[in-house]
């Protein structure tokens, strides 16, 4: 795609809608929007490298990266407090390092980016619906100027258009892990409840009874409940317990 057609919104936010139709998963279709945001600001005499930064509970990490040279550059990062892409997720604002030769503003983070070959970064935040997690596109050019105020101002509109996509993304993944979650959790109450019924059919106790000495076992023996559980099971013959729900 034309470096031009980010200036037509429903363009972006077409091909955006696409990545996330035609990925199989949220990962899958994060590493696709890495690649996609580098292809777009590269020049052919300016190669763009981007990656995506999370951060959640102050914890920053790269969900998605165009290259594994782009992915080292996010992990550089991360070896210090702060820098142009933890700066710009935590505190929801534009970063541009048009020289890393002439900025002063994390001094050791520049002389790392300059070592390895990087002279110029852009990052912008994505709008999130999230509050418990922040992100920012990450773009770096090993050109001084590599992006002049025409570039941040397309890749601040891209970024409004892309974030709808991501946040679906987000809210996707959310509802898949709640309901792995709950599955799991069904499939645990299962095995819990078929062994209460055999220690209860063997010690000819109560339920109440037959769960505290579940609980007893999976304490002493420091071991989680469901497999204290199953154990129990697979001494009675009774193999692994499958529950309807799952």
């Amino acid at each position: 795609m034309e470096n031009q057609q980010l200036t037509e919104p429903h363009l972006v936010a077409a091909e955006i809608q696409d990545l996330l139709l035609d990925t199989p998963d949220v990962e899958a279709f994060l590493g696709e929007l890495a690649r996609h945001s580098a292809a777009l600001f590269t020049k052919p005499d300016n190669e763009v490298f981007c990656g995506i930064t999370l951060l959640r509970h102050r914890a920053a990490a790269t969900v998605a990266s165009s290259s594994e040279r782009a992915q080292m550059l996010d992990e550089l990062q991360y070896q210090f407090a702060d820098g142009p892409c933890i700066h710009c997720c935590r505190h929801g604002t534009l970063v541009h390092i048009p020289n890393f030769e002439k900025d002063n503003t994390w001094p050791e983070y520049n002389d790392l980016a300059l070592a390895n070959g990087v002279h110029s970064v852009l990052a912008v935040p994505f709008p999130l619906t999230d509050d418990t997690a922040r992100a920012g596109l990450n773009l770096y050019s090993e050109r001084p100027n590599g992006f002049d105020q025409a570039a941040v101002q397309r890749a601040t509109d891209y970024v409004q258009q892309a974030s709808k996509g991501l946040q679906l993304a987000v809210l996707i993944a959310q509802h898949s892990q709640t309901a792995a979650n709950l599955r799991a959790a069904m499939a645990s109450r299962t095995v819990i409840d078929v062994a209460t019924g055999i220690i209860i059919a063997q010690n000819r106790c109560s339920q109440a009874e037959a769960v505290e000495l579940i609980k007893k076992a999976s304490s002493n023996r420091n071991v989680k409940l469901r497999d204290v559980a199953q154990a129990i099971v697979d001494s009675a013959g009774g193999g692994q317990v499958q529950s309807h729900f799952t």
